[in-house]
């Protein structure tokens, strides 16, 4: 298997959607190359919601987690580029709490948003 790059992680990235537009996180560069970093075996990302008041944030980033995450099988932090958000510090903390994550994660599932938003 070969070391994962960034243009790896970009094209994982090409097929999760926003909830909101029928385009891509990359599209909408809400994550950009700049904002791929590896820290040992760890991918570390940086996502810009589409506003300062995105209501769909914390879902954009546990979005990104699980498709990188899911395609990768490495461990992925996703955390929002700092004075991105209105709520960076909460959402941030959602994204790093295992059970507030894999709740999220059942609510997109049960509404059918993971399945629409992370495509193969």
């Amino acid at each position: 298997m070969h070391r994962l790059d960034k243009s790896d992680l970009i094209e994982i990235l090409r097929k999760v959607y926003d909830p909101e537009y029928p385009l891509s996180v990359i599209d909408l560069k809400i994550v950009g190359e700049e904002d791929i970093t590896f820290d040992g075996e760890k991918v570390k990302i940086l996502f810009t919601p589409t506003s300062p008041l995105c209501p769909m944030g914390g879902m954009i980033g546990a979005l990104i987690k699980y498709a990188l995450e899911t395609k990768t099988g490495k461990e992925v932090e996703v955390t929002l580029k700092p004075g991105s958000h209105s709520q960076e510090k909460m959402l941030n903390e959602m994204l790093k709490d295992s059970k507030e994550y894999k709740d999220l994660l059942a609510r997109l599932k049960a509404a059918g948003i993971l399945e629409k938003c992370v495509t193969d």
